[in-house]
């Protein structure tokens, strides 16, 4: 069985065989999800440092809380990334017979999503979640409104429950 057949199967798993594996899978692109917007907020905190140097104190104080806030969240994705990659992984692919090789299998899956068109499988999957918690209520997300000549959503008019 290929990485390929693996990964495919993975997101097909009815007898649920690949269950640890699809966590460990779904844990490190979140942490991945992490560490990217981490990047994205320390690049603005810098960028907002760097073109205003004008700025009062308690904004500059606010930009680097937030600025050490994001480092110290890169740092934790970073090393928990390390471990699910260089020890979790590992070892539910040597309980499947997978082999060792993380590595080759986490290029595998990254090859598969670009396939498939998606750029974060747990963000994906956190769409897909998403997506049908709105479909089965809609009022929590605000109010639609038809006209004769338009449909508008109203999100100030959200339901409290």
């Amino acid at each position: 069985m290929t990485s390929y057949d693996v990964i495919m199967e993975m997101f097909n798993d009815k007898d649920e065989k690949f269950r640890t594996l699809s966590k460990i899978i779904l844990d490190i692109e979140e942490q991945k999800d992490i560490i990217e917007w981490a990047d994205a907020s320390i690049d603005s905190c810098m960028w907002t440092l760097e073109e205003k140097p004008e700025i009062g104190k308690k904004d500059r104080a606010l930009i680097v809380g937030d600025l050490r806030e994001n480092l110290n969240k890169k740092e934790a994705a970073f090393q928990k990334l390390t471990k699910l990659k260089s020890k979790d992984l590992r070892d539910e692919m040597i309980k499947l017979n997978m082999g060792n090789s993380a590595d080759h299998f986490l290029e595998s899956v990254e090859d598969t999503k670009k396939k498939l068109g998606i750029d974060n499988l747990w963000k994906h999957e956190q769409n897909k979640k998403d997506a049908e918690y709105i479909k089965k209520h809609p009022e929590k997300v605000g109010t639609l409104h038809v006209t004769e000549d338009s449909l508008t959503f109203d999100f100030q008019n959200i339901k409290k429950s």
